[in-house]
């Protein structure tokens, strides 16, 4: 109960963090080659991510698989498909994966302002966020994640880089990943995720965050 009113207090100073991403990517990442905007704001196809290979194939623990941006493994995987509701705004958890990534050395750059490791694992959650309102807000998928009751990040600390924070138009889908690197974890046995306020146009706040607790088996 404590490690959640922690995380409750620590998003409620993350009201405006999807106000503030955009200036904030720009800022950790001054590598323009690779920190390109990866996915329009609003998509019905998939994008691929320029910094991390594709893990779509990837759907046992142990397969992997190596392209032009580096050599991916998974080594866990939870399908969770949980969707809420909330003021309008359908938003989904679809999974999460924890896998290992080499990347290219011609990534190393992007990654040094998140770690200074030539490999590492990381922890990626798939969302999906539609407004079926008729208004436009503010809400961010993943304001803070807390990985095995140990490790604590924010939304500032993915890396994927897909505008999934931020405003969402009335009837505007957005869907895609965010990523955060972790130190080696050899087994990945709990995922919270807590999401952002939901925020109006004026920058008031309609909607408490969403609290999701995943387990793995």
């Amino acid at each position: 109960m404590k490690k959640h009113l922690q995380l409750m207090l620590a998003v409620s100073l993350l009201t405006g963090c999807s106000l503030a991403q955009a200036d904030s990517n720009e800022e950790k990442n001054p590598v323009e080659a690779v920190a390109e905007k990866p996915m329009k704001k609003n998509t019905e196809v998939y994008v691929p991510n320029p910094q991390v290979t594709d893990d779509r194939e990837l759907t046992k623990a142990g397969e992997s698989l190596i392209d032009v941006k580096g050599e991916l493994t998974l080594k866990a995987v939870k399908e969770v498909n949980k969707t809420f509701n909330h003021n309008g705004i359908e938003y989904k958890v679809k999974d999460i994966k924890l896998m290992h990534f080499i990347p290219d050395y011609s990534l190393i750059d992007f990654f040094h302002p998140y770690t200074h490791d030539e490999e590492f694992d990381f922890v990626k959650i798939g969302v999906e966020v539609k407004n079926h309102s008729s208004g436009s807000y503010h809400f961010g998928p993943v304001a803070m994640v807390n990985i095995n009751d140990s490790i604590h990040k924010t939304w500032e600390d993915d890396f994927y880089l897909e505008e999934l924070h931020g405003e969402i138009l009335s009837g505007q889908k957005k869907q895609g990943n965010l990523g955060f690197i972790v130190e080696e974890l050899e087994n990945l046995e709990k995922v919270e995720i807590l999401s952002g306020d939901l925020v109006d146009k004026d920058k008031k706040k309609i909607g408490e965050p969403i609290n999701l607790v995943v387990t793995f088996d």
